[in-house]
């Protein structure tokens, strides 16, 4: 239970403090007199008690010794009494009781207490004593007794009641005349007390007559005075609180007052304007301002903050986040404030809005550090060259694998340089003769997991076979590898063990690496085309066996090629990366965004219902066209349109999901644009798309069934008309008409879009290959493979390339591989690393339909092709079009310049081939020299007919 207990007035603790002084010196005299009183009685009852025992002595004395037990009964019940003797018993010589009054024969008597203090007790009312019987100093028995001692109790109780009466009448008495003295004194306390309650609630008018000269009217003199001063202080804080409020709400900056206990105090409504948070919810938030700092700047402006705190003055600088998710960047300045008698406030802090300064002195810090970088990474590279040369100097005396022998007795008998740099002993100790287990604490390495790893370094548990390969993980990431074999005589006897070590970090990170670029598009960093059609299988499988629903979204990037064409592939890659981030911060973590290549995105939704699919389309669309892309002091914006199919409604198989999902997108761009569809069958009806979603499993079908052929034809010497060397080209055969061809146009882009042209690609790389191995009648040249865009994504094929050329014996020369330009710059990152990949493996590198876009030149420092083929789009009509003239002779200039060949492909007639010579191309290709054919072309297009 909680008491409330109502404010004491003085005079209240005047009367109380009087009595409880006076209750504390009544009782110490009623306490004292009682002690005296009591020592008194008890003094007087020894005195009593001393005399009675000589009567007694003298009465008993004689019939004791005349052993006359009568009159010694007699005298006995006659001493007697309530208030005295209670009990008599008088014993011989002998020790044996005799006569006894008071007491049971048979009962044994009380211990004699030999003090007589305890006659004083009052808790006891008797005393047990004894006492001789004598006469002429000789002993003739002994007489024991018990006294009574409530005639003591009765004397103090008697006097503890007269005391208290007269202390209970003094207490009421002197409560009486304090409280009268007490309401005289304070009489005048009363008003004045009434007068502060009102100054208190904000009378500041208040004022009280002084009516006496004591020291009440000298407090009642001095209260008006303080009232005075008050009412002053109050007008002039009042009219410094509106210059304050003048000057500080008015301030540009953003002005925060922080207290002694770090606590907010005032804040300048400038803050609502700079962050959009009023001043109510900013004097609310529990870590103000910093709950507004991005968390990368969070701990550095607490930091400053505390210094402030200490009495320092300072700056600091963070990016806030506005209340509408905008960030800006703020510069804070700190500093201590206090009044006028030095008394410390708190801190003041000014913030104001740098976001234009600190994006030009970003802008310049980062060109400093491209810069540095360039420079330590020339530097890195020099010193990475000079220690590559040192260790391949001292590789030729030594191995590189850490070698350590320990002897019989396990210790050490020798250990090479390598070991030593393994674990990073210094080379100044000398390990021979240390005990094998101890070596490793010169070691400074740090293992990953001690407890695991220290039982199994330089250990073998009681065998001495060979030991299996254990790995050991240092803290600092490094992977280094321990084998143990046991070194035998040749009679067999044990001799000891033989440690090998080596340092196999970099081959676990370059698997790694592997395993990521074999799964990751290397622009965007999302999944590739072959780790979404894998993701899209297992969700399949997934949903058809526990009976759910999923999606399937495919996207692109609406004019996106104008953009790539127009301002290069820079802002082309710029604007993918943007895209990918945007977007995937829309995605959830169980649903897979995936770029399939060029501007073509995919997100796969397991388990979700349409709606979910429509609202991510939805996002996606807004997302992507808010994006605000700033390149080259333009503004950039793009649309994207977005096509859905959802399983198992439009299909139940991967390849007819990804079709729908892709007519979708179309149907999403014929209807404007910036927009996204549900496939719908009825909208699906042209002949055209209706082929498409068959060629699917066409398509598996001429691959499994061999229906594919390989067509040739002829790149000549467009100066001696030699055959340089042979293009490929792939046909399909008909299964219902198998005499006619189907021609490329009409599966190859299908095939792009599904992902089978991987199939295709490698189909044809094998057989092209084979053919080359077989030769026969086919002329003894290198011949020329199209390899699709999409292949980019698979970081394998450069390899399979490589085995199959050794498989069937064919020199890498022979081999040349044809890239189309607009896909490799649309994935100009992959397609860098695949050229790069394919000349280390020995190959010629064509680039296909050069000039198709518009910065091709620009291209050309970054895609290291050996030949270029140019557009036909330029060759058609060459004669007649002199834009295009000057188009090919600057093309043909500038790769002579760059030592590349060119060929010129669609040579029509022979005007096109004597303006092509004149203007110096290297090959020429066309209907006029050779027809594509499945027979090998002719060795001199002079002999090439139209045929």
């Amino acid at each position: 239970m909680r008491w409330f207990v109502a404010p004491l007035s003085l005079r209240f603790k005047l009367v109380f403090a009087s009595v409880i002084v006076e209750l504390i010196m009544l009782s110490l005299l009623v306490a004292n007199s009682v002690r005296l009183i009591e020592s008194s009685l008890l003094d007087l009852a020894k005195v009593r008690f001393r005399e009675v025992d000589l009567l007694l002595n003298a009465a008993l004395a004689g019939p004791l010794v005349q052993r006359d037990y009568a009159t010694l009964q007699e005298i006995l019940d006659g001493s007697r009494s309530a208030d005295g003797y209670l009990y008599l018993a008088l014993f011989d010589d002998t020790g044996r009781m005799t006569v006894v009054s008071g007491w049971d024969r048979d009962q044994p008597l009380p211990a004699v207490e030999s003090d007589m203090a305890v006659i004083g007790d009052s808790t006891r009312d008797r005393f047990d004593g004894s006492m001789p019987i004598e006469i002429g100093g000789r002993r003739y028995g002994t007489l024991r007794y018990g006294v009574s001692t409530q005639f003591l109790s009765r004397a103090k109780s008697h006097l503890l009641n007269q005391s208290l009466l007269i202390a209970g009448f003094e207490i009421v008495l002197s409560l009486g005349m304090l409280t009268l003295l007490g309401i005289w004194l304070t009489r005048h306390l009363a008003e004045l007390t009434r007068a502060s309650n009102q100054l208190a609630a904000g009378n500041i008018d208040v004022h009280l007559p002084v009516r006496s000269r004591d020291e009440v009217g000298q407090l009642t003199h001095t209260f008006n005075t303080m009232a005075q001063v008050i009412r002053t202080r109050i007008e002039e804080l009042s009219r410094n609180e509106a210059k304050f409020h003048a000057i500080a709400d008015y301030t540009f900056n953003w002005e925060t007052w922080y207290g002694p206990d770090h606590r907010l105090v005032w804040v300048n409504p400038s803050v609502e304007r700079m962050t959009g948070y009023s001043v109510a919810e900013c004097l609310a938030m529990d870590d103000f301002p910093f709950s507004m700092v991005l968390d990368a700047d969070r701990s550095a402006a607490v930091r400053d903050y505390c210094i402030g705190i200490h009495g320092s003055t300072g700056t600091a600088q963070f990016r806030v986040r506005q209340k509408n998710g905008a960030v800006f960047w703020a510069q804070a300045g700190w500093q201590p404030i206090y009044d006028q008698q030095q008394q410390y406030l708190g801190i003041r802090s000014s913030i104001r809005d740098i976001t234009e300064r600190m994006n030009a002195e970003l802008a310049l810090q980062h060109n400093i550090s491209e810069l540095k970088n360039s420079e330590e990474q020339q530097k890195r590279l020099l010193a990475l060259s000079q220690q590559e040369q040192a260790r391949m100097t001292s590789l030729l005396a030594a191995m590189k694998l850490g070698i350590l022998f320990e002897n019989a007795d396990s210790r050490v008998a020798y250990y090479n340089p390598a070991f030593l740099h393994t674990w990073m002993i210094d080379e100044s100790i000398d390990l021979s003769g240390q005990p094998t287990r101890e070596v490793l604490k010169f070691s400074p390495n740090v293992l990953a997991r001690p407890d695991h790893f220290s039982r199994n370094i330089l250990q073998v548990p009681g065998t001495h076979d060979i030991s299996e390969q254990f790995e050991i993980v240092m803290a600092d990431g490094c992977v280094v590898t321990q084998l143990c074999y046991p070194v035998r005589d040749a009679e067999g006897r044990f001799l000891g063990r033989l440690w090998i070590y080596e340092d196999v970090t970099r081959e676990r990170q370059t698997a790694e690496q592997l395993i990521y670029l074999a799964e990751r598009d290397s622009l965007t960093g999302l999944f590739n085309r072959r780790r979404f059609q894998d993701e899209l299988a297992r969700a399949l499988e997934s949903m058809t066996r526990r009976k759910t629903h999923g999606a399937l979204l495919f996207f692109d990037l609406d004019e996106f090629k104008y953009i790539n064409d127009t301002y290069g592939h820079r802002a082309g890659d710029a604007m993918l990366i943007r895209v990918a981030s945007e977007v995937g911060a829309l995605t959830r973590h169980t649903e897979l965004l995936s770029r399939l290549g060029g501007d073509e995105f995919a997100v796969l939704l397991p388990d979700a219902q349409q709606k979910e699919a429509e609202m991510l389309a939805e996002r996606i669309i807004r997302s992507v066209a808010q994006i605000p892309f700033r390149f080259e002091g333009r503004n950039l914006r793009l649309t994207t349109s977005v096509g859905i199919a959802l399983y198992p409604q439009h299909a139940t198989e991967q390849e007819e999901l990804i079709a729908h999902a892709d007519a979708a997108m179309y149907q999403a761009k014929e209807a404007g644009k910036n927009a996204w569809r549900v496939y719908r069958h009825d909208l699906d009806t042209s002949r055209e798309m209706v082929e498409r979603l068959s060629w699917n499993n066409r398509i598996a079908q001429a691959l499994d069934k061999e229906l594919l052929r390989l067509h040739y034809q002829g790149v000549y010497d467009a100066h001696s008309a030699q055959l340089v060397h042979v293009e490929v080209l792939v046909r399909m055969l008909d299964e219902e008409l198998s005499d006619a061809l189907i021609m490329p146009g009409r599966f190859i882009a299908i095939a792009e879009k599904t992902g089978q042209i991987l199939e295709i690609d490698r189909w044809v790389i094998r057989n092209s290959i084979a053919m080359l191995a077989q030769r026969g009648e086919f002329p003894s040249v290198p011949i020329s493979v199209n390899i699709s865009g999409r292949s980019f994504d698979d970081p394998s094929l450069p390899q399979y390339i490589s085995e199959q050329l050794k498989h069937y014996g064919v020199t890498p020369d022979q081999l040349v591989v044809e890239l189309t330009e607009t896909a490799a710059i649309s994935d100009l990152h992959d397609a860098q690393r695949f050229i790069e990949s394919l000349q280390r493996a020995g190959c010629k590198v064509c680039l296909d339909d050069f000039g198709a876009g518009f910065s091709s030149f620009t291209y050309l420092k970054h895609l290291k092709a050996d030949i270029l083929k140019i557009d036909g789009l330029f060759i058609r009509d060459l004669p007649n079009d002199h834009d295009n003239q000057i188009f090919v002779k600057a093309i043909v200039d500038v790769a002579r310049g760059l030592h590349k060949r060119t060929v010129a492909e669609f040579v029509e007639d022979a005007s096109t081939l004597e303006m092509l010579q004149t203007f110096g191309v290297d090959m020429v290709q066309g209907y006029h020299l050779n027809m594509p054919s499945a027979n090998p072309p002719p060795m001199n297009f002079r002999l090439a007919t139209r045929g």
